[in-house]
């Protein structure tokens, strides 16, 4: 594995894009191996590369989707275990579906278990679509602002606080939830006649 990815880190953007495209439906090795040095080398190019590891994710995952839309949930659990699978089929039966995706696509679980699961479980299309554009430029875009910005001590502060940075990462997403969300009733009490 680390030759095939010392391979792909010598082929540079096409490394990357060959890495972002394959892990949103098959591959084991995650993107960020190959971006962060990528960066890391080149920080003026990270917000690029940020973006196109983001765009790349995305497209890859339009396959992933028709996998699991096609092959439905014999082929989720194959690639996810058993206990994810049935409790994102739970969230997908709810109201809480894109909430699901969103999350999903945001974390460091592999994203082909993501858009797998949203086409066995029919996720509409528009709330996928929308929901890893989020997630993952949440996800590569950020990795890469960061870089541009602060440099490897960021990286290096992010690798050694990963569970801290996820569950704060977590929160703001929720708290910017909630307030979306207040915000809309609070318009929609004001609209209705007393």
């Amino acid at each position: 594995m680390e030759s095939l990815i010392d391979l792909l880190l010598e082929w540079g953007m096409l490394g990357l894009i060959v890495v972002t495209f394959t892990e949103s439906f098959c591959s084991p090795i995650l993107p960020d191996v190959i971006l962060l040095p990528m960066a890391l080398a080149n920080p003026n190019m990270a917000i690029y590369y940020g973006t196109v590891a983001t765009i790349v994710s995305v497209l890859g995952g339009f396959i992933g989707y028709w996998i699991g839309n096609k092959w439905g949930m014999p082929v989720v659990h194959k690639v996810m275990p058993a206990k994810y699978a049935y409790k994102i089929q739970e969230f997908s039966e709810s109201d809480n579906v894109s909430w699901t995706i969103f999350l999903a696509a945001m974390s460091p679980i592999p994203y082909k278990c993501v858009s797998i699961s949203a086409g066995a479980f029919n996720v509409k299309w528009p709330v996928f679509i929308v929901a890893s554009i989020f997630g993952r430029a949440k996800r590569f875009f950020l990795e890469a602002v960061i870089i541009y910005y602060f440099g490897e001590p960021a990286v290096r502060y992010f690798q050694n606080n990963a569970k801290e940075v996820a569950i704060y990462s977590l929160l703001l997403v929720l708290a910017l939830g909630g307030a979306i969300y207040l915000y809309k009733r609070y318009k929609k009490a004001k609209v209705q006649p007393e």
